[in-house]
């Protein structure tokens, strides 16, 4: 079986830059040089402005000659309506969520002067039929941007959408993407120069303008480009993180400000004839925070499943050595994140082995999160610390080479940990390892201490811990559950006679702070658990705060129908069995079982596209189980998808799930 067939696509990296800020005095340096617009002409205009009354200290910028200022009517302009807003997986509250479909600017104060026009455009879209569409001329008196106030003292806020600019303005002015105000100072913005169209970011502090490039080569007409941007206003710590196309071109949170808080966030430019042709769509913009009641630390910010290392791109990891992968600041991960949830799979094995997965910078760990054989394709779940430099470090400890493969699935938020349901990344540790004391015999269980020990809280909700079964003396599976409680109908990981299987085990702590496995076999067999992370207690009520339940079974095909050959099939979380109509990701132990050929099974939220990911790996007639953690659909459904040519029966065993 070639791994090619069984693991979807590839993904071809990250590109990472770190530029330098340069400071620049404007009065210093030719105008012709300067990346943005000439700051004479600027200076001028804005001094004219002021005269007539067109600047005030009102918190939403309107600047403008012979000004037309308010929110936009219904447009004639054919659209999709009824298209559901944009999402994205950035954390806080959504300000504003804007495809244009409806045909309108909702959502924002429009400002144009002259011959410049804010309107709805079908001829552009980058998804369903319309687009905002600002369009400025070199008329002296051209003006149009979009304003969007946000609310009082936030100071968290991310703008993600999509632009498409089709003509440049006046050379030495710039086509603006995000602007950021504080009051009626813009602070922060991104924009691409016309003179060369590069992308440039520019910060306003009290000793003058820094600028620093974020794209050396030149931003290309008509084409849509993907552009997200965060700002925390923190006066001369700020943090602004800037994203491309899904990939991190600037981060810092050593930005020198005068701003403490966002008033308003501008599409377009304020000064008259700075632009020409920008189209706008899938708009989102979210205050984050705890001004906004958003999530808190420890808060599992769920994301489409994203392939973030690939090694068959480049090389497979040799024997006894590492390979590491950026995962803060790419691919819409904030710059600071604690831990990170990631399916990781092995393929191509020279030689029998395990992986360890541990914070980059950090020591390596006694603990393994895979174990494999020679030949082996094998999955597992991971949740892992994240190291200072935003990266997660994979050991391969075989006496051969293999490849690695990691799809991201969600993360958790930076900070210490406080509201009920946050999640506490560690050094994953060894609790439990029955080679040292007796194994476990048949039908029969062994309990580990979780609470109390080894730095973790005595009273905590649930715990993540890799299980790994060796020495297994007949078929069977396991299954976890809180100490003193009943056992469920539910298995975390199913073995064969003499294999070593591993996956990762979500589950709710006992009164005692004790968690009990059970053999549910003819022959005894050792258990390992390895810690990495724990729940705090208490009933959760922020977004991304977990709840923990007992394990149940919420699908099982082989009561119904299997799934067919490239089929799928979805099952109801949401608003069933004790869990809530609107939860923001949900985490379950699929099981494949009765395979008819090999392939492998991908889970994502019912109603959006299917990822280039995989969540378990299997072959004819094989029992595969793996955890998941995967965003919940708008109808509250998961789907799971059967890339193989013969039918596999599903079974999906869910153990808790994140509010939203």
């Amino acid at each position: 079986m070639r791994f090619s067939t069984a693991l979807p696509g590839a993904w071809a990296g990250n590109r990472r830059n770190n530029p330098r800020h340069r400071q620049i005095n404007p009065a210093s340096r030719p105008t012709a040089m300067m990346p943005g617009i000439d700051r004479r002409w600027e200076d001028r205009s804005v001094k004219r402005l002021f005269r007539l009354g067109f600047i005030s200290a009102l918190a939403v910028p309107v600047m403008a000659l012979a000004i037309v200022s308010g929110p936009a009517n219904a447009a004639s302009t054919t659209c999709s309506a009824g298209v559901p807003a944009p999402t994205n997986s950035y954390p806080g509250t959504t300000v504003v969520a804007n495809n244009f479909e409806s045909g309108t600017l909702a959502g924002f104060t429009v400002n144009t002067g002259t011959t410049g026009t804010a309107t709805i455009d079908n001829t552009q879209a980058h998804s369903g039929t319309c687009a905002a569409h600002l369009h400025v001329t070199n008329d002296p008196g051209s003006l149009a941007n979009l304003v969007t106030p946000l609310p009082a003292n936030s100071n968290d806020v991310y703008a993600d959408a999509w632009f498409n600019i089709t003509s440049a303005g006046v050379a030495g002015n710039d086509v603006p993407y995000f602007r950021f105000f504080f009051d009626t100072t813009r602070f922060v913005d991104i924009y691409r120069y016309n003179n060369n169209g590069q992308m440039w970011l520019r910060v306003t502090s009290s000793t003058g303008f820094t600028y620093t490039k974020l794209v050396s080569g030149s931003i290309a007409l008509n084409a849509w480009r993907h552009v997200g941007m965060h700002v925390i206003a923190n006066g001369a710590a700020s943090t602004v993180e800037v994203w491309l196309d899904g990939t991190s071109i600037f981060s810092s949170n050593q930005i020198n400000t005068t701003a403490t808080t966002v008033t308003a966030l501008q599409l377009g430019a304020e000064h008259l004839r700075q632009m020409g042709d920008e189209y706008i769509d899938d708009l989102v913009i979210k205050v984050g925070g705890a001004t906004a009641g958003g999530p808190a630390p420890g808060a599992l910010i769920p994301i489409a499943p994203t392939r973030f290392l690939d090694t068959r791109n480049t090389s497979p990891v040799a024997p006894d050595s590492t390979v590491s992968f950026q995962v803060a600041g790419v691919n819409g991960v904030p710059a600071n994140v604690s831990a990170v949830v990631f399916n990781l799979t092995v393929a191509e094995a020279k030689s029998f082995g395990f992986v360890t997965a541990y914070a980059s910078g950090t020591a390596r760990p006694n603990a393994s999160n895979v174990n494999f054989n020679a030949g082996q394709i094998v999955p597992n779940l991971v949740t892992v610390p994240v190291g200072t430099d935003g990266k997660v470090t994979l050991y391969n400890r075989s006496s051969g080479a293999t490849q690695l493969v990691a799809d991201v699935s969600g993360y958790y938020l930076a900070g210490t940990p406080s509201t009920p349901g946050a999640f506490q990344p560690v050094a994953p540790s060894r609790f439990l390892d029955t080679r040292t004391a007796a194994s476990v015999g048949a039908d029969s269980t062994v309990s580990f201490q979780v609470g109390g020990i080894n730095g973790i809280p005595a009273d905590v909700s649930a715990v993540v811990f890799n299980l790994t079964v060796a020495d297994a003396q007949s078929f069977g599976f396991i299954t976890a559950y809180a100490s003193g409680t009943a056992r469920p109908n539910a298995s975390n990981l199913n073995f064969n006679t003499g294999q070593i299987v591993p996956n990762l085990v979500t589950v709710p702590v006992g009164a005692d702070g004790m968690v009990t496995l059970y053999n549910r076999s003819a022959g005894a067999t050792q258990l390992l658990a390895d810690v990495s992370g724990y729940y705090l207690s208490g009933t959760p009520n922020t977004p991304g705060s977990f709840q923990a339940i007992a394990p149940s079974r919420f699908l099982d095909t082989r009561t119904a129908t299997p799934v067919g050959t490239d089929s799928t099939v979805s099952f109801q979380v949401s608003g069933v069995n004790g869990i809530p109509a609107t939860v923001s990701a949900v985490v379950f132990n699929l099981t494949v079982a009765g395979a008819e050929s090999f392939g492998f099974a991908t889970a994502y939220p019912s109603g959006t596209a299917r990822p280039n990911a995989s969540n378990l790996n299997f072959s004819t007639g094989q029992i595969v189980p793996n955890l998941v953690v995967v965003p919940v659909g708008a109808d509250g459904k998961v789907t799971l998808y059967n890339r193989s040519s013969g039918a596999s029966q599903f079974i999906a065993d869910v153990a808790g799930y994140y509010l939203n």
